[in-house]
């Protein structure tokens, strides 16, 4: 798995569109669609959005996730940074910042590579 992290609107698709040769066939928005529908696609982007979807069902997003990580082991994953900047007022956002900070965690752990890309501009992690 090659991980891609970075904050809202930074060129995190653009740069692994380019950066790994992919085509609009090749992604699979989590954002908009059920996991069930995944069918193999080399990109997955708006992974941060299962946390919320796991934790408006009240499941354990580290739960989860565990089978995809196997599943998803030749994809790049996109998942948006969401730690920096200000601590969220309501205890439910800052129950979704926790849950997506972790579950970039284990998505970073398992892993091949991870960079993040700020400004369109790629920096390798791991």
């Amino acid at each position: 798995m090659r991980l891609i992290l970075g904050g809202y609107a930074n060129g995190r698709t653009a740069y692994a569109m380019q950066k790994y040769q992919l085509t609009a066939q090749d992604c699979f928005d989590a954002s908009q669609q059920p996991l069930i529908d995944w069918q193999g696609q080399r990109l997955i982007l708006h992974v941060e959005s299962l946390a919320a979807r796991w934790l408006t069902e009240e499941k354990d997003p580290g739960e989860e996730i565990q089978p995809w990580l196997e599943k998803w082991k030749n994809a790049v994953v996109i998942s948006q940074e969401v730690g920096c900047g200000l601590v969220p007022v309501e205890p439910e956002q800052r129950r979704f910042r926790e849950a997506v900070g972790r579950l970039n965690c284990l998505l970073a752990e398992s892993a091949e590579t991870v960079e993040r890309v700020c400004c369109g501009l790629g920096m390798r992690l791991k």
